[in-house]
């Protein structure tokens, strides 16, 4: 779900008994920005957003098939959410950050999003939107987190 500040992932290689060199490691960068997240203001459906600005995605391999991924992503967006029962359209500010983390022992993905624009339709009308999440899988394959959270104003 995802959000999002600059993130960094510092890491070229990880240690794994001696040193082992990253299989990958790449960044993006991109302006155009746009996204899908399952929630919405008025509960389960999905948010989304396109417009332009900035976004940053890393990811790491190493030889042991571990892998990091962020992104980070913020700009000015045109976007769609359920509220009152009705799709609506907001232009505004977002940002938004996902991370994961897997290797053979746990996976770990989170989120956090923000929003605050003006209705299309009627500018005296505004969103303030807030959603996190956070999902975490052990080594037996058992969710041992699953939270989310959603605030619209």
């Amino acid at each position: 779900m995802a959000g999002l500040s600059a993130s960094a992932l510092l890491a070229a290689t990880f240690a794994v008994g001696a040193a082992t060199p990253a299989l990958a490691n790449t960044t993006t960068h991109t302006n155009t920005i746009n996204d899908a997240i399952p929630v919405t203001c008025d509960g389960s459906g999905f948010t989304s957003y396109t417009g332009s600005g900035n976004s940053v995605t890393h990811l790491t391999v190493n030889n042991a098939g571990d892998s990091w991924f962020t992104t980070t992503t913020e700009g000015t967006v045109t976007l769609q959410t359920l509220w009152n029962g009705a799709s609506t359209s907001w232009t505004g500010h977002v940002q938004e950050w996902f991370g994961s983390e897997d290797n053979n022992k746990n996976a770990v993905q989170h989120a956090t999003f923000n929003f605050n624009g003006t209705s299309t339709s009627d500018p005296s009308k505004s969103l303030t939107m807030h959603s996190a999440f956070t999902f975490t899988v052990n080594a037996n394959g058992a969710v041992v987190v699953n939270n989310q959270t959603v605030t619209c104003q």
